[in-house]
This record gives C-alpha cells, structure tokens and sequence, in this order.
C-alpha cells in the first residue's frame, strides 16, 4: 500500500514556491541562477515595484485618467503591503522548516486509519487551497493585463527610466512586459505570505480533532491499570505542548504578516469600490473585481480559520473532561483538573498585540472601504477628479 500522507505534505506546494521566491538559502548545486533569479525577481516584484508606482504618480500623474489612477493606486497600496509581507517571511522563513518538524512530532503519535484519513483529508484540502489562491492572484495579474494593452496602455503606468511608453510601440510593450513581470511575481509571492497561515493552521486543526478523541479515550480501557492511565494522560499533556509550541514557533510570522494586510485591506477595497462604481468599464471592472477577490482572500479564510480554532480549544476541554476521571485515584484528578485548566486557555493569534485575528476584526477593517468610498462621494472628489 502507499505510504500514509505526512502533515507537512499540507505545505509540500507552499515551500516549493517559498523557494522559488528566492528567499531560501542557494542550494549550492544552483548557486548562481538560484542569486540571479533571487536577484530579478525581488528586485522587481519587491523593492523596485513600490517606488516605481511612487515615481510614476510623480512624474506623470496630470497624464492618468480617473479610473487609471485608482487602479494604480489600489495595487500600489497592496504592493506597498506585499512588499512588507516578504520582508517579514524572508527574515523568518526558518520557523516554517520548524513548523513542519513539529508536525513530524505530531505524526509520530497517529497509529489508527481513520485518524492518518483525517490528516490526509486536510492535507488534500491545504494542497487545494493554496492552487486556488494561486488561481485567483494570477487571473488578477493576467487580466488588467490584457485589459490595459487592448486599450494601449501599461497596466499601472510605472516609472522605469529610459522608457516612455508612449514614444514608440516596442516602448510600450518592454514596458508593459517588465509591469506584468513585476505584478505577477507579486502575485505569485502574495500567494506565499497570504496562504502559509491557512496550509499549516488547517493541518493542524485536523490533529486536535484527533487529540480530542484521544482525550475522550482516556481511562476508558479496563486491561489498564492505575500507572498506565495515568502515564497516557501525562502522554496527552506532552501532546498539549507539542500543539503549543506549534503555534508559538508561527506566531511571530502570523502576527507581522496579517497586521501589515489589516492595516491595509480597508483603504484598497475602498480605492476597488469607487473605481467599479464610478470609473471602470467592462474590462477594468472585471479586473477590479478579481482585485478584490484576491484581496478579500488575503485575511478572510485564515480570520475564519482563527474562529474555529477558538472552538477546537474549547471542544479539547469538553473531551477531557468527558473521559472516566471521576473513579481515579487523587493524583490523576488534581492532573487531570490542572490540564483542563490549561485546555480551557483558547489558541488566539494577535496582529502584532494590537488586533486580535478573528472574523470580527476582519469585518471591522473591511467595512473601513465603505467609509472611504462614502467620504469620497460626500467630498465629490470623483467630480473634481
């Protein structure tokens, strides 16, 4: 039979593309293309895309149309935010190798079929996701693409020196080559510092859904005696720290990547909104719509994730203390009553200990865009635009 699907197997396409991100130590057999292709694409995508949006408002902004301008200033916003994004996963991209070597840990304690299924069901569904995500960001890319050169123009009109687009055609088309170059290396590194939380958050949701049921277990074989018992409920308490450290060894990450989207989901959907509305036409609308799909994607699943942990937490209680403890001896009571405190302590994320991550707050920053489209309608500024 095939070998049972491992959990780190829920960020086997992740950690290829983290690679291909080029923020991976070179391997030493591809030492120089590994550092040129590092070099040009965040070079591009990174570093150089933010101030090239920057320059081009400078240098040309009498030049954009209203609905150019705001579908370059609400991929600029986001790129500024991407940007930070890889920053804080290229800095602490080691944490997702210890990540994984936990979840090994983990494995090591599923012996039954129907619990390797469980695993392999989130593994399935992780994998999915993130080709979903990478789905989504590239129609994005794609799309205002194809829109901007059917109109003869690049897609956000940045500034590259030495090139004026509207001199000559092959301007325009080295031009809008290195733009989508650099939008879609983006999108392609946002899928990375967007999807990481949702692949190893849902691996790991399906084994507290098999700690609960080994809780639930607990006292309830009667060829055990008083000493077994009692060393599989200190078993599960290791099992307990196991899960811990898990979500401590991600939570510097999680807590720099998602507080960089919150602070700016509400400004760039606003920016999204005014631009269907007011602006676009058939095809920016549809690109700007894609825009916002990929956007709302960014928090929205991992924020849910985040709520349904909160449960999971609880429901490890509920299983303890719902196992056979009430004709144990006193030492294994006092334990058991000291876990369950323990147990009864949510697994929540913080946003840089200022947001905690959670449907709520994902719907606070979000409904932020509609008071920046309805301060834009009161002020007129689409008239005077």
């Amino acid at each position: 039979k095939d070998t049972p699907v491992r959990s780190r197997d829920a960020t086997l396409y992740l950690l290829r593309c983290v690679f291909l991100m080029g923020v991976r130590k070179p391997p030493a057999k591809f030492f120089v293309a590994y550092v040129l292709w590092s070099f040009a694409l965040n070079f591009c995508s990174t570093f150089y895309q933010p101030i090239g949006f920057l320059t081009g408002y400078i240098s040309h902004l009498s030049e954009f149309s209203p609905g150019e301008f705001l579908t370059s200033l609400q991929v600029a916003f986001n790129a500024w935010s991407c940007s930070t994004k890889v920053l804080i996963v290229w800095a602490l991209v080691k944490r997702f190798d210890e990540a994984n070597n936990i979840l090994d840990e983990m494995d090591r304690r599923i012996t039954d079929p129907g619990e390797r299924l469980q695993v392999h069901r989130a593994v399935s569904l992780s994998n999915r996701i993130f080709f979903f995500f990478m789905a989504v960001y590239m129609v994005y890319a794609t799309n205002t693409f194809l829109s901007a050169i059917f109109i003869g123009r690049p897609p956000y009109q940045n500034y590259y020196p030495f090139l004026d687009w509207r001199s000559s055609t092959l301007h325009l088309a080295l031009q809008a080559g290195l733009e989508y170059f650099a939008m879609a290396g983006a999108c392609f590194q946002d899928v990375c510092v967007d999807c990481y939380p949702v692949n190893f958050i849902l691996v790991l949701r399906a084994h507290m859904s098999i700690f609960a049921e080994r809780l639930r277990r607990l006292g309830t074989y009667p060829s055990e005696s008083q000493e077994q018992r009692y060393e599989r409920l200190v078993e599960c308490i290791r099992d307990h720290k196991v899960i811990l450290r898990f979500v401590d060894c991600l939570r510097p990450v999680i807590s720099g990547t998602i507080f960089v989207q919150f602070l700016v989901v509400g400004l760039v959907l606003g920016f999204t909104l005014i631009n269907i509305v007011l602006f676009a036409n058939l095809g920016s609308a549809i690109a700007a719509l894609s825009f916002m799909a990929a956007v709302l994607l960014e928090t929205t699943p991992f924020c849910i994730l985040c709520n349904y942990l909160t449960e999971d937490c609880y429901k490890l209680a509920d299983a303890l203390f719902q196992s056979n403890w009430i004709d144990e001896e006193k030492r294994y009571q006092k334990t058991l009553m000291y876990f369950l405190q323990k147990l009864q302590q949510p697994i929540t994320f913080m946003a840089m200990n200022v947001f905690p991550i959670s449907v709520g707050t994902n719907i606070s920053v979000t409904k932020f865009s509609f008071s920046v489209f309805t301060l834009v309608k009161q002020m007129n500024i689409a008239e005077k635009l």
